[in-house]
């Protein structure tokens, strides 16, 4: 009897694979098969059950992810010295933020879901905002989207032999609270919109419970090296009544950035104490980049366990 399947290739399994993902390979991608427990009601219905949002209207709201990347020198290095990894940084978060953003393209609305693609290193630039939708149309393809990430990160960065986190939170913070305001007068031009809304239940270290409304947006920035300008950080999220940044770093655990970055990534209202904070230091953990990105942009949830869940419940196809 089939307990577990993965969602990508419909491969049924009595028990789960050593790592949780799909072993159908080279037919189903490594990476987009998370396996999924077996249920004998249609994919949509299980989705439907994990689903927290309440039911939405899409007359122009629309929800925004703000990627800022880092795109300083240390990101030339290779990903993962001490392991068989092929590529350097860029080319690690060049292709799984494609892959994740593309494994998007067949949900709903994908014209009112919207990335604000930025890069920093010691200043930050925001490069566009475009809707899902526009990304697909544009670039074709993920791997010319991947090239053009990579391109990004590698010319567009403005100085960058130094890490300044405080002012790319800065202006992740100004997109939001332009967001906030229906209006992107600084970031496309986009106006007259409604930021998409939901609803979820927090729970905080007491086990207390309340309904609390969040935007339906994300900030992610991720880095592999530690702030080093003289302005301390600042972090302008940590006065919302909820905080929507999400934060990641590239490197040996012992790295110096690292408690930055976890410092800074919010609490995640479903799962408190557990914060929106992702570590890669090796190349087995790069497969959760994909998924990563794919769910900051769907602005699906926030931690480790809310990846879990959505990874669980995606049917994306392979889709080169």
């Amino acid at each position: 009897m089939a307990n577990f399947i993965c969602p990508n290739c419909k491969k049924e399994y009595e028990k789960k694979t050593e790592d949780e993902y799909c072993n159908n390979q080279p037919e189903c991608e490594y990476g987009l098969g998370w396996l999924t427990e077996h249920s004998s009601t249609s994919p949509a219905e299980d989705l439907l059950a994990e689903n927290t949002l309440t039911p939405i209207s899409f007359e122009r709201e629309i929800g925004i992810c703000v990627l800022m990347m880092d795109g300083s020198y240390s990101m030339v290095d290779p990903a993962f010295p001490s392991s068989d990894y092929p590529g350097n940084k860029y080319d690690l978060i060049a292709r799984n933020s494609a892959a994740g953003i593309w494994s998007l393209k067949n949900s709903t609305h994908i014209d009112d879901a919207y990335i604000a693609l930025c890069v920093f290193a010691g200043k930050p630039l925001w490069i566009w905002t475009k809707s899902i939708k526009e990304i697909i149309e544009e670039y074709e393809n993920r791997q010319h989207f991947s090239s053009f990430l990579y391109e990004t990160l590698e010319k567009k960065t403005l100085e960058p032999k130094a890490t300044n986190i405080n002012e790319a939170i800065n202006l992740s913070y100004k997109i939001y609270k332009q967001y906030l305001n229906g209006n992107f007068k600084d970031f496309g031009g986009l106006a007259d919109f409604k930021p998409l809304e939901h609803h979820v239940v927090r729970q905080d270290q007491n086990n207390k419970e309340d309904f609390i409304t969040i935007p339906n947006a994300r900030v992610f920035i991720y880095t592999d090296g530690e702030h080093n300008v003289t302005a301390p950080i600042k972090n302008p999220f940590s006065q919302e009544e909820q905080s929507i940044l999400m934060t990641a770093f590239i490197g040996e655990e012992e790295s110096p950035g690292i408690k930055q970055m976890r410092e800074l990534a919010t609490v995640c209202p479903k799962h408190s104490p557990t914060k929106g904070f992702f570590l890669f230091d090796d190349a087995e953990r790069s497969q959760i980049l994909k998924g990563l990105f794919r769910m900051a942009s769907g602005a699906s949830g926030f931690c480790p366990s809310c990846l879990l869940i959505d990874q669980s419940n995606s049917t994306e196809e392979n889709s080169e």
